[in-house]
């Protein structure tokens, strides 16, 4: 079976790798890397979604974060090999409270260019982060551009794909963290009064769970795999 992962807010895969280096054989992942050089929104990047589809295998799809809609929309287009969706630590509408998602539209992007890699690792890591962590993170993110990642955060604070979770088919898993500072409870709650049959495991660590946690998370989409595969 293979795994068609969706990176973060970075678009670039970086930080997947330590993910990737913890699968076993037997679950095979497909890294979708978005392109840095276009303000593209989520209209724009699931057609790029759609290209790496495995064809003719069975697969099932995490969308990490900023591209957890990505996989919702996918899944709603229906893949015939598609068994199930993760979504990891991300949403379904703007995860910023309606009252502030005015304010974040405005100043979003101007905080987005000149917060220290200090803050932004206090954001994504919080009290998990190590050396290694801040270097990749800082890694991913030095090779994107700033208007880039600003256009991706104004999609966020416009998504809404309701809709397209209600009427998914497959089997759903949320990984929620204990310690996130960007992703509230409250899309959890959204997700599940959406669409009921969505599975949520917590696990402890911060958003960025995948990098922190990688043989912990395994665990889990592996379990999540099988139970795919018997249904």
């Amino acid at each position: 079976m293979k795994i068609l992962l969706l990176p973060g807010m970075d678009g670039t895969g970086l930080l997947l790798e330590p993910l990737c280096a913890a699968l076993p054989s037997t679950l095979a992942p497909i890294v979708v890397r978005y392109p840095n050089d276009r303000t593209l929104g989520y209209d724009e990047l699931l057609p790029i979604v759609e290209d790496a589809v495995p064809r003719g295998e069975e697969f099932i799809i995490l969308g990490e974060s900023f591209s957890g809609p990505l996989a919702v929309m996918l899944a709603a287009k229906q893949p015939p090999e598609l068994r199930g969706v993760i979504l990891c630590a991300s949403f379904v509408r703007s995860p910023v409270p309606r009252i502030l998602n005015a304010a974040a539209r405005w100043f979003g992007p101007l905080l987005i260019r000149v917060t220290p890699h200090a803050l932004t690792c206090h954001a994504l890591l919080g009290r998990f982060q190590t050396p290694a962590l801040r270097d990749l993170l800082k890694a991913a993110l030095n090779s994107v551009p700033a208007a880039v990642i600003a256009a991706r955060l104004r999609s966020v604070l416009s998504v809404n794909v309701e809709p397209q979770l209600r009427a998914c088919s497959v089997p759903l898993l949320y990984l929620q963290v204990s310690d996130d500072r960007l992703v509230s409870s409250r899309c959890v709650f959204q997700i599940q009064q959406i669409n009921p049959t969505v599975e949520v495991a917590e696990l402890n660590g911060p958003h960025l769970l995948l990098q922190m946690e990688p043989q912990r998370a395994v665990m889990r989409i592996m379990k999540f795999a099988v139970d795919c595969l018997d249904k």
